[in-house]
């Protein structure tokens, strides 16, 4: 009894083990994010996921909704932005922790949920065992795409339960036509699949939940037509039952759009609104498509080698391998050192062939453009147009190869037959071949430069050892036979190769994954500080915020970024010192990389910081197509795609005068990468001015100075002209004539210096009878006793730029920044009131007409008047106006979404209808148990 009893714990040990080693796998896979305090510092996650967790998870702490974000893009929705995820419950869960702790948290943990559900869809849903379920749950959870796509956190999420979605769907199909097929199990394969539904709806990342939904209708046509084309020749069940599942399937998709209405119905009025409505273009969507020529490199562990991480696909060359043999038709039996467990699922069609068409529609699909099938679903297929980057389909073929790869494990462990063996050996030296055509075509077609050479040779010597090890493997199962399970030993009569030999290929696959996955971007993490830490540039504008008279500056005070990242910092010296033996090359860099974006604000992180920006990044539906035509009457047109924030990519200089004071900007970030030292005197060319024949300059910074040195651009004078230097005394000027051979040139540009007798502080400078064209590239007022000078910013007649900040980069302040609520007259609006959804403008002198505020307009923003609503006009495009006929006190501006209050109340009878379902499935359940 004893010994019975031991066995039987023995067996419960056993058939828990993988839920042990899966959890632990991953996170000796993700050491550096699960226990050495590193995070991911670049990409989307620094600039998109890290802004939208901190203020999401800041409203949630302080017991809030966020329904609008003032920070980027002159004001935009944000709880409407789906890929904020802020209902998503992991994401609720984890607000509580720093936000850089709380998304490496999420990353590990959606590992962990996709490995774990790999898993029970291989053992409970395609009759393999324990072992072949491991190496299929191992091959998607630290296989090459899904630890790719770690950056798009979101994606991430929703792909995540992609499996457990797929087994749910398995079990529905495999009761058609059964007497197991009674209300209360249809009922929990309901509710089962739209609560998993609903987390991917809510995590908020919607081509990915395209993709899973098609991929679900996928796997159940794939079980129905077989059955059809069955019922065609027979009277059994009538063939519509078959389409019962896809019935299902929908029931379930209704079911979580109730619970997630309150999401939805947002995000659906942001699509009316987006500069995305109505689909994207042609190119736009072909955008991203899985490139040919890298089709090679990607099937093959990254190692370093530096592949765009939406083209990875790899599962190692030992997974190849088990993906072969998992396609030769074989009848597949579980006869492993498992528990003898059959699957509950015995009617299906062949996992292989589920397998292979997942394979080959990923495959397919991620192609894009490449392929005529992409024209037609564009065309044809709702919602296939809504959405680019159409290498995101190969999660669909990095499922199915995973099955593959489970299957094929099984097929070894159970001992194949000769000539499945020899048929296995010829495809993987077909397969081998293939991989190297594809290798060497690619670095001779591709037309991208990084993909023109072969990798690093590291990287190809490893493949090359991987697959050689892999190919004597398959040899030698070629050559020696496999033992008998049902032999005690453990031992074949004739062959003394024990039987954990015939697993060395899974355990081959295993260490592959595991030493390829220390090159994914969850293995490149940096120090926390990469995040948190505070750059000078940065730390001038709050502490500039922070010394702002009134109510919270929300809005006041908007920047614009113009620089880019062609910049060392200044500090390289000390963070190469400090963190170089900590981080190794690519860390440092990505650290690096990290603090030139937050020196230049780039969108988001003004969300992060909380400092009001012109400009945005999103990328799905943001920015709204309003914000794009205002945008575009100063931004060049991008060559391809459409303009979607970002300006500092496309804004060649600082836009006119009218512009910046429409937005209201009063700080500009610049660098210094187009300033220039001549003869050791400094020059900011920020601020160009062309001159005509006639010009005025008001000087940005008086100084007492003896000589004036002027950069120019443009035709070289013939003649003479004049400038005239005014002092501040105001009762002399200085005029000075200018001789043709007096221009020195310097790099493409004209160099100039006039002097004139005396000390003096100069404040202005005319130029007169200009004869050609030229530009005021840059302006510096100079002592000659000392050498020393004082840099200008030529001023015009509406913006008056002052440099107030001089570091890494320039920050100028605009002293005529236009107000950001104002009346009709021009004068500014006093706010005392100033909230992301409610907005309150005093009226102290009963002034009537019209009140504009630059602030992004955007249905669900109400304007009352003393408590009487009004309507508020979009003017300029962009921005709010509303028309006062009387005097009012207050006038209040409030976002009030009506689509958000429906979705309350829609979420609310969706998640009481789900509990009721739920409630009555127990209790009918529980009356059974009653019953037996």
């Amino acid at each position: 009894m004893r010994r019975l009893w031991d066995k039987e714990k023995s067996v419960r040990l056993i058939s828990l083990s993988p839920y042990l080693i899966i959890p632990l796998t991953v996170l000796l896979a993700t050491w550096k994010l699960a226990f050495a305090d590193r995070i991911i510092a670049r990409g989307d996650l620094l600039l998109y996921f890290y802004p939208l967790r901190e203020y999401a998870s800041q409203a949630i702490r302080e017991g809030r909704l966020p329904l609008w974000n003032p920070y980027t893009f002159m004001g935009a929705p944000f709880l409407a932005n789906s890929q904020v995820g802020f209902f998503y419950p992991f994401n609720v869960l984890l607000a509580w922790l720093p936000v850089e702790k709380q998304v490496s948290v999420s990353i590990v943990l959606h590992l962990i949920i996709a490995t774990l559900g790999m898993y029970a869809l291989s053992v409970a849903g395609l009759r393999v065992g324990r072992l072949a379920g491991l190496t299929a749950a191992i091959s998607f959870g630290l296989g090459g795409y899904l630890g790719a796509q770690v950056e798009h956190l979101n994606q991430l999420q929703v792909l995540s339960w992609l499996p457990l979605e797929v087994l749910i769907v398995l079990h529905v199909v495999s009761c058609v036509g059964q007497q197991a097929t009674n209300a209360r199990r249809n009922t929990q394969y309901v509710l089962s699949l739209s609560l998993l539904i609903a987390l991917q709806a809510f995590a908020g990342h919607t081509q990915s939940l395209y993709i899973c939904l098609v991929t679900l209708s996928i796997v159940i046509l794939t079980q129905l037509i077989p059955q059809l084309w069955q019922h065609r020749r027979s009277s059994s069940p009538h063939p519509l039952i078959s389409f019962f599942p896809l019935l299902l399937l929908g029931l379930s998709g209704i079911l979580a759009a109730l619970i997630c209405a309150v999401q939805l119905l947002p995000t659906l009025e942001l699509s009316r609104e987006s500069y995305r409505s109505g689909g994207l273009s042609f190119g736009e969507a072909a955008a991203f498509s899985w490139r040919p020529w890298v089709i090679a490199r990607a099937l093959l562990p990254t190692y370093g080698d530096p592949l765009f991480p939406e083209y990875v696909a790899y599962f190692g060359v030992a997974g190849l391998a088990l993906a072969v043999l998992g396609v030769m038709p074989e009848r597949l039996e579980i006869r492993d050192w498992r528990l003898n467990a059959q699957s509950p699922i015995s009617n299906l069609q062949s996992p292989k062939l589920i397998a292979c068409i997942l394979v080959s529609v990923g495959f397919i699909l991620a192609l894009g453009v490449v392929t005529p099938v992409f024209n037609v679903l564009y065309k044809f297929l709702p919602g296939f147009s809504l959405f680019r980057a159409q290498a995101r389909w190969l999660v669909v073929f990095a499922l199915g190869m995973s099955m593959l790869i489970g299957q094929g494990t099984q097929a070894l462990l159970n001992g194949p037959s000769i000539t499945t063996k020899r048929n296995w050996l010829l495809a993987w030296g077909v397969l081998i071949g293939l991989v190297l055509i594809g290798l060497l075509v690619g670095v001779r077609i591709s037309p991208e430069a990084e993909y023109a050479t072969l990798p690093a040779r590291r990287v190809w010597l490893s493949w090359v050892a991987t697959a050689a090890c892999v190919t004597s493997l398959v040899i030698g199962y070629w050559l020696l036979p496999i033992p008998n399970p049902s032999t005690s030993s453990g031992r074949n009569p004739q062959s003394p190769i024990p039987k954990f030999a015939y697993a060395m290929l899974p355990l081959l696959l295993l260490i592959e994954l595991f030493a390829a996955s220390q090159f994914q971007p969850y293995s490149r993490a940096a120090d926390r500080q990469a995040l948190t830490s505070l750059r000078p540039s940065t730390a001038h504008l709050l502490a500039g915020q922070a010394l702002t008279p009134g109510p919270s500056p929300g809005g006041e005070g908007r920047v614009l970024a113009l620089s880019g990242l062609f910049f060392d910092p200044g500090d390289l010296p000390e963070q190469t010192l400090i963190y170089g033996k900590q981080l190794n090359k690519d860390e440092l860099y990505d650290r690096v990389i990290a603090s030139k974006h937050k020196e230049i604000l780039s969108p988001n992180l003004s969300l992060y910081y909380g400092l009001p920006s012109v400009d945005g990044y999103d990328g799905g539906l943001l920015p709204t197509r309003r914000f794009v035509q205002f945008a575009s009457q100063f931004t060049p047109t991008p060559k391809t795609g459409a303009l979607d924030g970002r300006l500092r990519e496309f804004l060649k200089a600082v836009p006119e005068d009218k512009w910046l004071a429409q937005m209201g900007v009063q700080y500009i970030i610049a660098d210094k990468t187009a300033d220039v030292f001549v003869d050791g005197v400094y020059y900011d060319l920020f601020t160009q001015m062309p001159l005509g024949q006639q010009a005025d300059v008001e000087l940005s910074e008086p100084y007492s100075a003896t000589t004036l040195g002027l950069v120019l651009s443009g035709t070289l004078p013939t003649q003479p002209f004049q400038v005239i230097v005014e002092f501040a005394d105001g009762t002399r000027a200085a005029t000075l004539e200018v001789q043709p051979a007096q221009f020195k040139p310097y790099q493409s540009y004209w160099h100039l210096k006039l002097n004139w007798s005396t000390h003096a502080q100069a404040h202005g400078v005319r130029f007169r009878n200009v004869p050609t064209p030229l530009t005021l590239m840059g302006l510096t007022l100079i002592d000659a006793t000392d050498n020393s000078f004082m840099p200008q910013q030529p001023q015009s007649t509406l913006a008056k730029l002052r440099l107030t900040y001089s570091g890494d980069v320039k920050i100028y302040e605009n002293r005529a920044a236009a107000p950001r609520a104002y009346w009709a007259d021009g004068m500014p609006a006093s706010l005392i009131v100033d909230e992301p959804e409610h907005i309150v403008i005093a009226n102290p002198l009963n002034k009537i007409g019209e009140l504009t505020l630059r602030d992004a307009c955007y249905p669900g923003w109400v304007a009352r008047m003393d408590g009487i609503e009004t309507l508020i006009d979009c003017t300029d495009i962009l921005f709010r106006k509303v028309a006062l006929p009387k005097a009012a006190k207050e006038i209040v501006f409030t976002y009030e979404p009506r689509p958000f209050r429906m979705g309350i109340f829609v979420s609310i009878a969706g998640l009481l209808l789900w509990f009721a379902l739920a409630t009555v499935s127990f209790i009918k359940r529980a009356g059974m148990l009653i019953c037996l």
